[in-house]
């Protein structure tokens, strides 16, 4: 049996007073828990949700991908640089993998 393609989306999650908001980047859905863990289930939810209503109403070309804000993106990724510098750091002898993007 054929396993299916995994869809990789970047979310954001920061805390906002008692609770934690959480967007995916993408498609600037945003949902939000009282912890990391349901904060992110959450947004999982309200994704599968939006992506189920644009494919049922034919409009996945007006709003897939529909990305969310260039702060929260940069935001994103000053995070994850600061990961992957710790990742790095902490294994110098660490195999490499790549996700690719060609702009021709």
């Amino acid at each position: 049996m054929k396993k299916k393609p995994e869809l990789v989306l970047h979310n954001l999650i920061e805390k906002e007073g008692d609770l934690y908001g959480a967007i995916c980047l993408e498609l600037d859905v945003a949902s939000q828990g009282k912890t990391v863990e349901e904060a992110e289930a959450n947004l999982k939810e309200a994704v599968e949700l939006y992506l189920e209503d644009v494919y049922e109403a034919g409009d996945e070309k007006d709003f897939i991908p529909r990305p969310a804000p260039v702060e929260l993106w940069l935001r994103f990724f000053e995070i994850e640089e600061a990961r992957l510098r710790e990742k790095i750091r902490g294994d110098l002898n660490h195999s490499l993998q790549f996700e690719t993007a060609v702009h021709a």
